[in-house]
């Protein structure tokens, strides 16, 4: 399987402000209405893979993508806790936490359109994408969903988590 590595153009203009600690959220150049209501309409019509739940991680009124149980994916791929199919959810704000490749992660990193969680170093693997400000920048944030989405329903073709790959190189075998 090959996999395409997230082609975006860079964000323009400042870094919004967000919360240094959890809850994560985008404070300053946040969504307008029509734009939050058109990210939330195709975020959740968009993939047949995927329904609306409620967020088990994040503020009661966010809304979580929720892989179908029926998908293999790998538990590397979800966000806590241990048992979550949730991959994305987004804010009130317009902005949106998701998992992605480290790849694509790094991609939206250095165009400017997200950033880590600030308990990424503690395992929280989630990266916040910035609310789109227009259609165009809609557009992006489409496009990153979409990396999201496809990076989710691919690791069912990897199998396991990394834990468990990591503990099938270790068995015994009859060779040695």
């Amino acid at each position: 399987m090959v996999i395409a590595v997230l082609n975006i153009e860079e964000r323009s203009g400042s870094k919004p402000d967000t919360n240094p600690q959890p809850p994560h959220l985008q404070i300053t150049q946040q969504s307008p209405r029509e734009v939050y209501n058109a990210l939330n309409a195709w975020v959740f019509n968009s993939f047949d893979l995927v329904r609306e739940e409620p967020t088990r991680i994040s503020v009661p009124t966010s809304r979580a993508m929720w892989l179908q149980e029926d998908v293999p994916a790998s538990t590397d791929v979800f966000m806590p806790p241990l048992g979550s199919r949730e991959f994305a959810h987004t804010h009130k704000d317009g902005s949106m936490h998701l998992m992605l490749a480290s790849k694509e992660e790094k991609v939206v990193l250095k165009a400017g359109w997200g950033e880590l969680h600030p308990w990424h170093d503690k395992g929280v693997r989630e990266i916040l994408i910035y609310a789109p400000r227009d259609q165009t920048e809609l557009e992006t944030v489409k496009a990153i969903v979409q990396a999201s989405y496809d990076h989710v329903v691919g690791s069912g073709d990897r199998g396991g988590s990394q834990a468990e790959k990591i503990a099938l190189r270790f068995e015994p075998t009859n060779d040695t």
